[in-house]
């Protein structure tokens, strides 16, 4: 048990630590004056109960007692007659009540719009660190999990742990006001609505709380199952459809989202339970006091007594209970929000690099030349280098080939090139600097084309221009684009031009025209360094010639690196790089490789060559 609390505070301080210093001091200073409001409910009910005394006096044509005789002449009142006396104390009491809920509202309100603005800036803030991790570091979780942990998370997080906290210990602190005024007033009230009311809260958090953290935990899981599930299929609807496996994930998603309801019903019916429960409670505890004061006590006592009840219960019970509700939602946003914190904890250390939108496009001081000098790396993991003293020296404006066999260890090299990890030895230089610092230091400079292209969706002037500000992609620069990736002429025939819809995915395209686009992509920011990865492969025979022969006629020097099964891609390289095991097996001009290589003289009959 103690163990269980431990943890939970523990975690409660991690959710707490994600604010900056200066954030958790604004949380830190309305907590206090949520606290300082406490005594306003106070003396609200002390007001009331006053009225509740003199009401009985009145009745009875006597004079009030001592402390009701010495709260008039604090107030005043003391001159004036019973019927003003209670008119006055009934509107000073409503006015204090009212005005601590209002003022209560409003502070709440505040704290709350103030945590989720810092919820939107944490998420933006988590994003920027996730994305300046190496790809098998992105990769080492689901895209789910990723989505569910920077957005989802962060939310069960701030708003589900933190912002509940500060209103729980708002409540907290007005039941200790209210506890300690009452006692001073009526010891007796003070313990008997305090027994009361708090053994019920006790109970009811005993009894749920475990379940609140285990639908907290469900909740999570199941929404990131089922999101998987819809992903999945939806991104492989073709081999499913074939499979004929579209009913089965129908089915499969059907059962986490119906599993998912039971959790939701769950942890959405426990609020209710309280809420019965203190409205028993109140009940019987009025009955209760009043039968106790009218046979201990003389009418004008119990009355007052009893009035003071009422109205301290109307303060504390709803307290209570949203103490009660609110130690579950944070056990539940606790069970939601580790994998949020386990995520924020592994990137601690990661350094946020600054936006540079400034984007030159002639990239005057970018020198498109690169070096691989002694180059191995090896997979976390992994005790076999999947690449090995790989040394490269590309000068500006020639045509590289990369060639081998499928697992080779040209996608490393690639990965490597391209800044998406560091190697396990040796070094890597474009424009003589690191792949990452020189993609940051001159953004656009190196365009890069994968076999698989992403589409978004959004029109063919987004797509070009995916990533860079919208107001960069002028008519012009678009079309240039397009028209070295030999795609002007589908264009014509769309209904907006360049503001037409590629259509979810990229549904509208045919694979040749994701590819081509690809290939415009990587040519919108007029890059020195382009890198070819597969990128003609789904290209027909004359679009391959002509998109290749674009290319090759871009007015300006620029070094190209083809990677690419299709030997027709790179016969006229200036040099070709045969990997194979990972190692570098020879290199030359396409006529010299296939003198050394017998695999690859094989292949080159098989093309025709």
């Amino acid at each position: 048990m103690a163990q269980r609390d431990s943890q939970k505070f523990s975690t409660l301080r991690r959710c707490i630590s994600v604010f900056s210093r200066k954030d958790r001091r604004k949380i830190g200073l309305v907590v206090i004056l949520q606290t300082l409001l406490g005594a306003m409910d106070l003396l609200g009910v002390m007001l009331i109960g006053i009225i509740g005394s003199l009401a009985v006096t009145g009745i009875q044509s006597s004079g009030p007692g001592i402390r009701v005789s010495k709260a008039l002449e604090i107030l005043h009142l003391e001159a004036f007659s019973f019927q003003e006396q209670t008119a006055i104390l009934g509107i000073i009491a409503t006015a204090v009540l009212i005005g601590r809920t209002i003022l209560s509202v409003v502070f709440t309100r505040k704290v709350l719009f103030f945590i989720g603005r810092r919820s939107a800036i944490i998420s933006s803030d988590l994003v920027n660190r996730l994305l300046q991790q190496n790809i098998l570091q992105i990769n080492s979780k689901s895209i789910q999990e990723t989505i569910y942990a920077s957005t989802n998370g962060v939310v069960s997080v701030t708003m589900g742990v933190v912002g509940t906290a500060v209103i729980l210990i708002a409540d907290v602190s007005l039941l200790a006001v209210m506890a300690a005024g009452l006692f001073f007033v009526d010891p007796i009230i003070a313990l008997c609505s305090f027994l009361l009311f708090s053994g019920v809260g006790i109970v009811l958090y005993q009894i749920m709380h475990r379940k609140a953290t285990k639908f907290g935990k469900l909740n999570a899981e199941l929404n990131i199952r089922s999101n998987e599930k819809i992903s999945e299929v939806l991104t492989s609807y073709r081999e499913a459809t074939v499979r004929n496996r579209r009913s089965y994930y129908a089915q499969e998603i059907g059962n986490a989202r119906m599993e998912l309801s039971n959790a939701l019903a769950e942890l959405s019916f426990m609020p209710s339970i309280s809420k019965y429960a203190i409205e028993a409670s109140m009940v019987i505890g009025a009955v209760t006091i009043a039968g106790l004061q009218f046979s201990l006590q003389d009418s004008k006592h119990a009355i007052a007594t009893l009035a003071v009840f009422l109205a301290a219960g109307s303060r504390i019970a709803p307290a209570i209970l949203r103490v009660q509700q609110g130690s579950i939602a944070i056990k539940s946003g606790i069970g939601s929000a580790q994998q949020t914190l386990e995520l924020i904890e592994s990137l601690k250390h990661i350094t946020v690099i600054t936006r540079n939108d400034n984007i030159q496009f002639d990239h005057k001081e970018f020198s498109p030349s690169l070096q691989f000098k002694d180059v191995s790396f090896k997979y976390p993991g992994s005790s076999k280098f999947a690449i090995q003293d790989i040394n490269l020296d590309i000068s500006e404006g020639s045509l590289i080939a990369i060639v081998g066999p499928s697992g080779s260890g040209k996608t490393t090299i690639v990965d490597l090139l391209l800044g998406m990890f560091e190697p396990t030895s040796g070094s890597i230089l474009i424009s003589g600097k690191r792949p990452n610092l020189c993609l940051s230091e001159y953004p656009g400079s190196i365009g890069y084309v994968p076999q698989d292209v992403a589409i978004i969706e959004g029109t063919v002037r987004e797509n070009v221009s995916m990533g860079f500000p919208i107001q960069l992609a002028t008519d012009k620069r678009v079309r240039e684009a397009l028209q070295t990736a030999r795609l002007l002429d589908f264009i014509k025939f769309l209904p907006n031009d360049l503001d037409s819809s590629v259509g979810p995915r990229g549904s509208k395209l045919s694979g040749g025209q994701r590819q081509r686009l690809g290939i415009a992509r990587a040519m919108f920011t007029s890059p020195k360094l382009l890198i070819l990865d597969e990128s003609t492969s789904a290209l027909d025979a004359h679009t391959e010639y002509e998109v290749t022969k674009a290319i090759s006629e871009i007015p300006y020097a620029i070094t190209k690196v083809v990677i690419a099964h299709r030997l027709s891609t790179v016969l006229k390289a200036d040099v070709v790089y045969y990997v194979e095991s990972g190692q570098i097996k020879a290199h030359g001009t396409f006529a010299e490789v296939r003198a050394v290589i017998p695999n690859f003289d094989e292949q080159a009959k098989l093309h025709g060559m």
